[in-house]
């Protein structure tokens, strides 16, 4: 009875050891993962299902390419907190920084304040000057400000794309470099209309100073008599002279940049209002 026992023992343990075994590597491959925070967090629900999708995949997909987070966090209330400051805070300990870096942009939106807040850190600060922050986050605001949500985040995704994509060049946007926005539909509308009446106006203005003119087929009508008198007529060819101008060497040049190392020491940081 004892050998069976002890037979049963042992077998009892080889199975734990293969199964402890087989574990193993399971747990070391969790050891090795790398964390990635949600970078699209919407708790009012502003959007829908497939607006959610569409847009979590397009800043994966941003984040990616540029190895740069590119996050968007809705949140119902703020309670007493500053926006700015939250966010800050938010972007450390969501751990928003890409992979083992902390390079990344923050885009946080508070219904209760009606506050938003954009940071940044890591190579954030070289793709996204102050100057380019006030410009996202016009672009940004308008549509807030109309509730237009979904288009909302859909701008700031696609400017963020647009400025680290410069950034990467070795040539950010800043003051004096950033984009020029097109002007809209009814602008062009005015634009086009005044413009139409302006040169309506200029064509009868000169019209009207114009005095009425008849052609004359013949030269002689044109020349006052006794003015002019030719004795002499003749082709001479005198000289001719040739400038001939070395034409420069090309100098090769290699245009674009390389990323910068980022990695700011003071942490996340940015700019904030109301919508």
């Amino acid at each position: 009875m004892k050998k069976i026992w002890k037979s049963i023992r042992i077998c009892a343990a080889f199975f734990l050891l293969i199964a402890f075994t087989g574990l193993l590597p399971a747990v070391s491959a969790q050891a090795q993962a790398v964390y990635h925070p949600e970078l699209l967090v919407d708790e009012p629900g502003l959007l829908d299902a497939e607006q959610f999708e569409t847009l979590n995949c397009k800043l994966f997909d941003i984040s990616q390419e540029h190895q740069c987070n590119v996050a968007v966090v809705v949140l119902r209330n703020l309670g007493n907190y500053d926006a700015q400051g939250y966010a800050n805070q938010y972007f450390v300990s969501s751990q928003y920084g890409y992979e083992a870096t902390n390079d990344g942009i923050l885009l946080l939106v508070a219904m209760d304040q009606r506050s938003w807040a954009l940071t940044r850190d890591g190579f954030g600060y070289d793709a996204f000057t102050d100057a380019g922050l006030q410009y996202i986050s016009k672009h940004v605001r308008e549509k807030l400000s109309d509730g237009d949500y979904y288009e909302a985040f859909n701008t700031y995704a696609d400017l963020c794309d647009r400025f680290l994509k410069k950034a990467e060049t070795g040539a950010a946007y800043d003051n004096g470099t950033l984009p020029r926005d097109l002007p809209s539909l009814s602008a062009w509308a005015v634009i086009v209309g005044l413009g139409g009446v302006l040169g309506v106006g200029i064509t009868l203005l000169m019209k009207m100073q114009l005095k009425t003119v008849r052609s004359n087929p013949a030269a002689g009508a044109y020349i006052r008599d006794g003015s002019f008198h030719l004795e002499r007529q003749e082709d001479v060819f005198l000289y001719s002279r040739v400038t001939r101008v070395k034409k420069p060497k090309d100098e090769n040049r290699s245009g674009g940049g390389s990323r910068g190392g980022g990695g700011r020491s003071s942490g996340p940081s940015g700019i904030s209002g109301h919508f």
